[in-house]
């Protein structure tokens, strides 16, 4: 980051700012949110004050926002500052260049993503924000060659910068099912020296050649938002070939695949549109069961990891000795296996009664699958949006559902949102959780376990 800031102090040191070349704006907001259930609990609370400052000079623009944040559901005195965007753009024949931390949003999925890799996302409070809020800005120079109406833009990211994860003994931890009644321990990914070989880079060239629709194709090697886990266990040794596991640590582990893909939107008629998208992944992390243990072992000793099980001490020792050996297959590749596998979206948009609709239908597919994966081969889901304005856009309302069908599980939120006068926003809404409790060895994240972390929502914002 030194190296930008000092390129973009440069830059204003030669095109000093005045009072018709510089912006400032930004809101001040507070947000408000109890669980639904007894004793509804503050769950999320937080003041924040975004900052925007705007230069603009004959060739181009410096700009650059951040919040300053205060948790008071976390504590009363908790601050922190995180700067969002802080990039240098530069206006060239027939082409733009970015160059610094930027918000990258490219696709066409609602409630998911799949080509949304670009930015990181701060899920540190999960669905709490806004899903625009979500995103955070990414160091990358941003290249952007115009040919036309179609355009071919170059992205690198020298440093990979991962998501901010919710703490994983919090309400909102977003952890692989733990398969193993053991004590775990989560060890964060790190960074470490920046070397060559970890710089990213992604390419889209966007075709407009037709007014009923936008067509992008893209090429990333890139890593995913959320990482796999590499499992280790420490264990004691009964016997030669007898371990007993005393604990698993979960390392996170973020590992590059060539990404490649298309995403758009066809356009038959004004009120009725075709969004789809897919990407195909050279190689994506899943977890793994090798060697002789079982499904039915594995709940057997989800049962038994506070009450023995009533079992024979022979069938214990068999237990014992096939868990064993399954430690003994996996434990060099950490229970992972990278694979290719498929990810696409189709949808539909409309208007109807006034209102906007859309329903997305989103599936991940192993297009190598095996007995040893834990996840589904075909995991989907379906996604559903609606919203419509009132009085003039001062009052809009809009609800967001989401269904897995591999867990039976939804996720629901309406909001609604209130402009009072020019520069002062009410909203209020809910996120509601639920669905089928997933089986102790469920391999995919489920809105179930949320179910207790349903709440409801109040905000206010003031814009400047």
């Amino acid at each position: 980051m030194f190296p930008i800031v000092t390129a973009l102090l440069f830059c204003l040191c030669f095109s000093p700012p005045s009072f018709a070349q510089s912006s400032f704006s930004g809101f001040v907001s507070t947000y408000t949110a109890y669980t639904t259930t007894p004793p509804h609990t503050l769950i999320s609370g937080r003041n924040r004050f975004r900052s925007t400052f705007l230069h603009d000079f004959p060739d181009g623009r410096i700009y650059a926002t951040g919040d300053l944040r205060q948790l008071f559901s976390a504590s009363t005195d908790s601050l922190d500052f995180r700067v969002r965007e802080l990039y240098l753009e530069l206006f060239l024949d027939s082409s733009d260049l970015k160059i610094g931390k930027q918000i990258i949003v490219w696709g066409q999925t609602e409630g998911d993503f799949i080509f949304d890799l670009v930015s990181p996302f701060d899920l540190s409070e999960f669905l709490t924000q806004d899903f625009r809020e979500l995103r955070e800005g990414v160091t990358a120079v941003n290249y952007i060659r115009f040919f036309g109406r179609n355009q071919l833009q170059l992205i690198v990211n020298p440093a990979f910068e991962p998501s901010r994860l919710p703490a994983y003994d919090g309400p909102w931890g977003i952890v692989p099912t733990d398969i193993f009644p053991l004590p775990t321990t989560f060890l964060p990914y790190e960074s470490g020296d920046i070397r060559l070989r970890d710089t990213q880079l992604a390419a889209r060239f966007a075709w407009r050649g037709l007014n009923s629709l936008d067509l992008d194709v893209a090429l990333m090697y890139w890593r995913t938002r959320t990482p796999a886990y590499f499992k280790r266990f420490e264990t004691t040794a009964l016997t030669e070939e007898l371990r007993i596991p005393e604990r698993v640590i979960l390392e996170e582990q973020y590992r590059p695949s060539l990404i490649l893909g298309f995403w758009g939107e066809y356009r038959p008629s004004n009120r009725f549109s075709l969004p789809f998208e897919l990407a195909w992944f050279q190689e994506r992390p899943f977890d793994t069961l090798p060697g002789p243990l079982t499904m039915s072992d594995l709940r057997l000793l989800q049962a038994g990891a506070d009450t023995p099980p009533d079992l024979p001490v022979s069938e214990i020792l068999a237990l014992l000795e096939r868990f064993s050996q399954t430690l003994a297959a996996g434990e060099d590749s950490g229970f992972l296996t990278y694979t290719p596998a498929l990810k696409w979206m189709t949808g539909l948009r409309f208007s109807a009664l006034g209102w906007n609709w859309s329903a997305q239908y989103v599936a991940d597919v192993i297009l190598r699958p095996s007995y040893e994966i834990l996840q589904d081969n075909w995991f989907h889901g379906l996604t559903l949006t609606s919203n419509r304005s009132f009085f003039r856009d001062q009052l809009n309302a809009r609800m967001l559902g989401r269904w897995q069908f591999n867990g039976r599980d939804f996720w629901i939120n309406p909001e609604l949102s209130w402009n009072v006068r020019d520069g002062l926003n009410f909203t209020g809404g809910a996120q509601l959780f639920g669905g089928e409790s997933p089986d102790p060895a469920y391999p995919h994240l489920s809105f179930r376990q949320y179910g207790g972390n349903s709440l409801i929502y109040l905000s206010a914002s003031w814009f400047f």
